[in-house]
């Protein structure tokens, strides 16, 4: 119980990041969000978004397990930040993670459904 609450934490954490980013960029889509994105990252999984942009497959689906459990929020959570961000390394752990996430029976918003399925094979 106590491992899935700091899961929940992380996921609220992760959200309010996408959220900020996503008022900002609302308010000017020229900003620049790597830094709030690098912030949420270390904060929520302490990693910054370099290390994450430079991980491999295994690590970054290791990020959302806990105790041996994959969690598909966490990875949405991460996966969305990632997408963000706009780079073409973020681009392909996002969909590692969306994929991952629709694997375990996650819910996704309907365009990371899309872009998973237009793109099944990205490693």
């Amino acid at each position: 119980m106590i491992s899935r609450d700091f899961i929940m934490r992380q996921v609220h954490q992760l959200a309010q990041v996408l959220a900020l980013i996503l008022f900002k960029k609302r308010e000017n889509p020229e900003v620049d969000s790597t830094e709030t994105i690098d912030s949420g990252l270390r904060d929520g999984l302490g990693l910054s978004l370099e290390e994450v942009l430079t991980s491999d497959k295994h690590r970054i689906l290791q990020l959302c397990h806990q105790k041996g459990h994959f969690y598909p929020d966490l990875a949405v959570a991460v996966a969305d930040l990632l997408f963000e961000e706009g780079s073409e390394e973020a681009a392909v752990r996002a969909l590692w993670l969306y994929s991952a996430a629709l694997e375990a029976g996650g819910t996704l918003p309907i365009n990371a459904i899309e872009w998973v399925s237009a793109n099944p094979t990205a490693e």
